[in-house]
Order: C-alpha cells, then structure tokens, then sequence
C-alpha cells in the first residue's frame, strides 16, 4: 500500500533516519514551517484543509521509527472496512509521562481520513474548546494547543486507539498490535544532536526499531 506520510520536522538528519524505516515507494512530505509550541495545531490544521491531501493519511513525529508497516497497513485497512476517521494513542492514562486527556490523541502518530474530516472541518473554531472539552469530559485538559481540535474530533467522527504500549527505557513509546510492534516513539527529537543523553538514548531507540524491523522481515 502507498501512503502518504507527513511530518512536522526541524531535524534534517533524523528526518532521514525516520524515512529510511519505510518503503522507498510511499509519499513524504516534511514539512519545516510549522514551529513552536502553536505550530502543532496550525500543522495539523494544515492536515485537515490542506486539499493537497485525499483519503489515508499518516502523520508521524520524526522521531517515530517503523518497525512493521504491514500492521499499520491493515490499521488502515481495518479504518477503511469500519468507517473509522481517525486513530492514535491517547494523551491519558496510556503512556506513564503523560497525564492530558485521554480523550485526545497525541499526534506523535495518527492515520486520518482527511476527506471525511475536511468535509465537516469548518465547523471547528478553536475559541469553543471549552465548550467541546466539557461535552466529553468534566474538567477537560487543555494544556496542549491542539486538545480542543482533538476534543472536536472526538465529538464529531469514529475513531479508535491503540492502547497496547510498552517502553524500552521509561520514557519512549512502543505501539503494539496483539503483542507486534507498530514502531517506537523516542520523545524528545528536538534535543536530538543537541543533549547528548537524549541523543544516546534516542538512537539506542533507532536501534531497537532497527533490530525488531530485521526480525520482522526475516
């Protein structure tokens, strides 16, 4: 299956580390323009007007690395079968250093069905997240600029999570489908080449990914 794979990126070299667990056939997109800590919901606001963009896509951090893309190839056949919109690995209660809504995603990976939602997207205005977060929950978490969109999201279209996660060192996420790995999450891609114990451990990330793929291919 060809997917389009889009990533908020500021790391050239990692970028190309996270490329090259892929197959040489997809689509990439990287995209450098959205910064900061608002960047993330006009990135993925982007995501869902853009008409650059049709049916399926992924959204990945940079520093996710794929170990078995034949799972996330059947995820997303799976969404198509079931009219599901979107999927990811909730802000709450799954991952042990992240304490935001578990209503939410948090979009280190998802796969949306950007058709289905940029049909309905301009009903969405940021200046209701209150209104949305408390329709899903007492005491909503809006700490992270894109809680309300995900809060929307939540309220308006199907989706489902992945809620099998493990970690290699306490701190980055591994996604697993009946006990397979997905891929691994490392967290912290902005100290990547800058802090050397957070370079060290996301490498040894790399290589756990990069050991896993090989047994999967074998």
């Amino acid at each position: 299956m060809i997917k389009t794979i889009v990533t908020r990126s500021a790391n050239d070299k990692l970028y190309n580390i996270f490329k090259s667990f892929w197959r040489d056939d997809n689509i990439f997109i990287q995209k450098k323009e959205f910064v900061g800590f608002n960047g993330a919901l006009d990135y993925l606001l982007h995501l869902l007007t853009c008409t650059d963009y049709d049916g399926f896509i992924v959204n990945e951090d940079e520093d996710f690395f794929c170990i078995n893309e034949n799972l996330i190839d059947s995820v997303i056949g799976h969404m198509v079968k079931n009219d599901i919109v979107y999927c990811g690995v909730p802000d709450g209660g799954i991952i042990s250093h992240r304490n935001k809504s578990p209503f939410n995603s948090n979009p280190f990976f998802n796969v949306f069905n950007v058709s289905a939602i940029r049909a309905k997207i301009l009903e969405f205005d940021n200046s209701k997240q209150f209104e949305y977060a408390n329709k899903v929950e007492k005491n909503g978490n809006l700490d992270e600029p894109f809680a309300g969109l995900f809060y929307w999201l939540h309220l308006n279209f199907k989706h489902t999570n992945f809620t099998h996660i493990e970690s290699t060192d306490g701190i980055s996420t591994v996604i697993k489908i009946n006990d397979e790995p997905i891929g691994i999450h490392s967290w912290y891609s902005r100290e990547y080449g800058k802090d050397k114990a957070q370079t060290d451990r996301i490498n040894n990330c790399i290589e756990y990914a990069v050991l896993k793929q090989k047994n999967t291919n074998q």
